[in-house]
């Protein structure tokens, strides 16, 4: 009986190092320069949740849940195109806060649709607008 006891244990103390890993990467992340919480959705499937960055003209997001360290969705400046904005609709407002704006883009031929804050939109539509300029 003390052999169970003692996987049990070690069992439980992994999946706590596992969970203080997976919030320690989420509070490392947020904190670091351009980092905004977004949402994202394609090709009908439910919100995933994450943290997106801002690395020159790419917009890099990650899986809020895992502890992976490449981004899981990289959205080019170039490629990407704003189509429509608007709040959530009743259906959303189980998923996402009522202050979200949900964005949905074009990136490339792929329809994208984010969600986002009032002040992580104002900062994303300035990303996109903010190219340089062509000679």
């Amino acid at each position: 009986m003390h052999v169970v006891d003692l996987v049990v244990a070690c069992t439980a103390a992994l999946l706590l190092l596992i969970c203080a890993a997976v919030l320690a990467r989420q509070r490392y992340m947020l904190r670091a320069v351009g980092a905004i919480p977004l949402a994202l959705r394609r090709r009908g499937q439910g919100w995933q949740y994450g943290i997106a960055r801002y690395v020159g003209s790419e917009l890099r997001w990650y899986r809020s849940l895992g502890l992976g360290t490449r981004p899981n969705r990289v959205l080019r400046r170039g490629h990407l195109a704003v189509l429509s904005s608007r709040p959530p609709d009743a259906a959303e407002l189980s998923s996402l806060p009522p202050s979200a704006i949900v964005v949905t883009c074009r990136d490339g031929p792929e329809v994208t649709v984010l969600a986002l804050g009032d002040s992580a939109y104002t900062g994303f539509v300035s990303w996109l607008e903010a190219s340089a300029p062509m000679s």
